[in-house]
C-alpha cells in the first residue's frame, strides 16, 4: 500500500495515515494469534506532523481498545519540539487518547536528555491528568517590574522545589500537588498569591522595597532586605512540612 501510495502521481498523506494503522491493528492481533496476552500489547505509531498524529490515534483509538503509547517524534529542538509535542498530545489527552507518552525533543549541544521526561511531566500536570512536582505560578513581567529578581527568584524556586521532590514524595506525601506564586508587581501579585498555597509579591514600580508574602489565602508576613530569596525558602520549606507531614499520620 505505501508503495503504491508513493509510485502515485498524487501521494496522499491519507494512504500514509490508513497504513499506519493497519499495520499496527494486524501487528497487534498476530502477537495475540500467537499466544501475547492483549493486555501486553501497547501500540506506537508515531508520525513527525502534528495532523498526522492527531488522525492516526484517533483511528486506532475507534477501532480498538489496545493500550496506546503517544509520542511525536522528530518533534525538534527546544521550544519547538515542546509546542509540537504539546499541541499534538494534548488534544489527544483531552480526548482521553492515550495510556503513555514521550516528548522527543533534540537535546542542544551539552543539554540533558532529562528535560525530555520533564516537559511529559509539565505537560500531565498541567492538564490536570497526574501531579509530580509543585507548580510555579509567576507573572511575565512588564513595564511595572523594575528589576529581574521577580524572574530569578521564580527559577530558583522551581529549581529547589524539582531537587526537594525525591525526598518530599518520601517524607511528605501530597507536596507535589502545592502551587506557589512568585509575582513581580502588586498589581496582580496578592490576587495570583492568594490562590496559590504560597505566594509572594515582589516590589514593583513605584512600590516601597517590601515583598508581602500569603498562606493559603492570608498574608503572614512581609519579606524585606537582600535575603528575601533565602527567607521565602525558608516558608516554602516550613509549609511543606507543617502541611504534608501530618499525611504521615493518616490525617
Amino acid at each position: 500500500m505505501m508503495d503504491e501510495n508513493a509510485r502515485a502521481a498524487d501521494p496522499r498523506m491519507r494512504m500514509v495515515t490508513r497504513v499506519m494503522v493497519k499495520s499496527a491493528l494486524d501487528s497487534a492481533r498476530r502477537a495475540e494469534a500467537l499466544g501475547l496476552g492483549r493486555d501486553h500489547i501497547v501500540l506506537s505509531c508515531k508520525m513527525s506532523g502534528v495532523q498526522d498524529l492527531i488522525a492516526v490515534y484517533r483511528k486506532l483509538a475507534a477501532r480498538s481498545d489496545y493500550a496506546l503509547h503517544l509520542g511525536l517524534t522528530e518533534a525538534g529542538m527546544g521550544s519547538k519540539g515542546i509546542v509540537a509535542s504539546t499541541a499534538a498530545l494534548a488534544v489527544l489527552l483531552q480526548e482521553g487518547i492515550g495510556d503513555t507518552i514521550r516528548i522527543s525533543l533534540t537535546p542542544e549541544p551539552g543539554g540533558a536528555r532529562t528535560q525530555e521526561v520533564v516537559v511529559a511531566q509539565e505537560l500531565l500536570q498541567s492538564m490536570g491528568l497526574r501531579a509530580f512536582a509543585p507548580m510555579v505560578v509567576a507573572c511575565p513581567g512588564c513595564g511595572r517590574t523594575t528589576s529581574t529578581l521577580f524572574q530569578q527568584l521564580a527559577m530558583d524556586v522551581q529549581s529547589h522545589l524539582r531537587a526537594q521532590m525525591p525526598v518530599w514524595r518520601r517524607q511528605y506525601p501530597g507536596a507535589e500537588e502545592m502551587s506557589v506564586a512568585v509575582m513581580g508587581c502588586v498589581v496582580n501579585g496578592p490576587g495570583e498569591s492568594k490562590q496559590a498555597n504560597i505566594g509572594i509579591s515582589l516590589p514593583g514600580t513605584g512600590e516601597s522595597p517590601s515583598a508581602p508574602v500569603f498562606v493559603d489565602g492570608e498574608k503572614v508576613t512581609t519579606l524585606k532586605g537582600a535575603d528575601i530569596a533565602v527567607q521565602f525558602m525558608g516558608i516554602v520549606d516550613g509549609y511543606v512540612k507543617d502541611r504534608y507531614g501530618r499525611n504521615l499520620q493518616g490525617e
